[in-house]
């Protein structure tokens, strides 16, 4: 009996756990299958010798990490890795990429993403450092950041030309030169997160739409000095599936009917765009019908005018809509929006 019980987990060590480990390996994040180094020889056996356990570096929230950083890079079995996130990361300045840099940077020349998000002690420098080896970088995201300026962003498109992932929220010192640079290097853009950099303008914000016609996700997040100049312009953006227009102050009912000819859009937020009238809402109703997610908080000048058009265009498609605040609007208990909006699962967005 004995003797049966050790054959098949022998069998089950050898031809089983192998299987398993394979479909794991894809799917699990790293630091889970970290873990699972130690549960056993087997398991540690089969998931080394597995590619997709070292293509990943997760240091995000931990201490150290500027040090980890250099040590993990300079291993062999990291040579190929293609991700590595660092948001939240403590202890990681610019000294530490001048290391990575000078020791090991051929070990970045596959990473396709670098998550920096609120390392705030890495400047323009940093980046120049970290990126000057990522030529196939692909997604580089550095949110909450008042240290990096347009030098920063400068060092980004000379090092790195294939980006088509930017994330520049609340880089409060960047300026309409970082989106100069950006419109003229990132034409393939696709995804581009503005929130909070105050020091741009209609002219950096139309050098974007004009030329970045390949973006399908802009978020323009607390930003209130656009005009309607720049909005308008919003419409050259024809493959356009989310937008986030959050306190656009300024934007009229003319700029968001020239809105309404992205077609495409499934997401748009209208928060706080007080200047907004049941005219600039039906005509976003008649243009955008796939709209799924629509917040119109705050908006006093739309009323159930403007409900009965959205629910003739887009009652088959909106799960989520915010109409909280809207006092034009009377019809706004739940059940009186399910009764035009049979698919709406949330009616909040704001708390």
């Amino acid at each position: 009996m004995e003797v049966e019980k050790a054959e098949a987990v022998e069998l089950w060590s050898r031809e089983t756990l192998p299987k398993v480990m394979k479909i794991v390996s894809v799917r699990l994040p790293q630091r889970d299958l970290i873990n699972l180094l130690l549960v056993s020889p087997w398991i540690n056996r089969n998931l080394v010798s597995h590619p997709s356990l070292w293509l990943v570096l997760d240091f995000h929230e931990m201490s150290d990490a500027g040090n980890r950083l250099v040590a993990a890079l300079s291993l062999p079995r990291y040579q190929n890795v293609k991700h590595i996130n660092l948001e939240f990361a403590r202890d990681i300045e610019d000294k530490h990429l001048e290391n990575l840099k000078n020791k090991c940077g051929n070990s970045v020349k596959n990473v396709e993403t670098l998550n920096l998000n609120g390392c705030q002690k890495i400047s323009d420098m940093g980046i120049e450092f970290i990126t000057s080896n990522c030529s196939n970088l692909k997604m580089f995201s550095i949110y909450w950041n008042v240290r990096v300026s347009d030098l920063g962003i400068r060092n980004l498109v000379n090092n790195c030309k294939h980006v088509i992932d930017l994330n520049l929220s609340g880089c409060k010192n960047v300026t309409d030169e970082s989106l100069k640079l950006i419109a003229e290097n990132y034409q393939g853009l696709q995804l581009l997160n503005l929130t909070r950099c105050v020091k741009i303008t209609d002219k950096g914000l139309e050098m974007i739409l004009v030329k970045c016609s390949s973006l399908h996700s802009l978020n323009l997040y607390a930003l209130s000095s656009f005009t309607d100049a720049a909005y308008k312009r919003i419409s050259l953006l024809i493959h356009l599936k989310f937008l986030d227009l959050c306190g656009a102050q300024n934007l009229s009912d003319d700029g968001l009917s020239c809105i309404a000819k992205c077609k495409n859009l499934t997401s748009l937020n209208l928060t706080w765009c007080v200047r907004i009238t049941d005219q600039g809402a039906v005509s976003l109703a008649e243009g955008c019908k796939s709209l799924e997610f629509l917040s119109l908080f705050g908006i006093v000048g739309v009323t159930d005018k403007s409900l009965e058009a959205l629910s003739g265009c887009c009652s088959a498609t909106l799960t989520t809509l915010d109409v909280n605040g809207c006092i034009g609007i009377k019809r706004r208990s739940r059940d009186e929006l399910l009764q035009l909006f049979p698919k709406l699962v949330c009616f909040k967005i704001h708390s």
